[in-house]
């Protein structure tokens, strides 16, 4: 019979003594403009875009080499996802900017 109970304790010994570490920063804004998420999700240019309004109001795609996870919403908020610093946040925002501008949207 396998002892479970030592594989517990073992288990509480390793997480209980590590230090913490970043692994997911959540970023949000606004952009200057309300946006068009269903015309977006017909031409915005990424490899991975999903809207589906009558589960969530929304069009989250992945952008960036690391494939940041972002959350765009028709009063033009936004919620970046995945980023481990801040850097990494500003390329995700940077990308996205450059993706809405592309598709015509000039103030953002």
């Amino acid at each position: 019979m396998v002892n479970y109970w030592f594989y517990i304790r073992i288990l509480r010994i390793h997480f209980m003594s590590s230090k913490p570490r970043i692994v997911n920063i959540v970023a949000t804004g606004r952009f200057p403009c309300e946006l068009d998420i269903e015309e977006l999700s017909q031409t915005l240019d990424c490899e991975e875009r999903i809207y589906e309004p009558e589960i969530y109001p929304a069009l989250l795609v992945k952008v960036g080499k690391k494939r940041f996870h972002v959350t765009l919403y028709s009063n033009g908020k936004y919620i970046i996802c995945g980023a481990k610093s801040e850097e990494e946040v500003m390329e995700a925002y940077n990308e996205i900017s450059k993706k809405l501008r592309e598709c015509g949207y000039v103030r953002i």
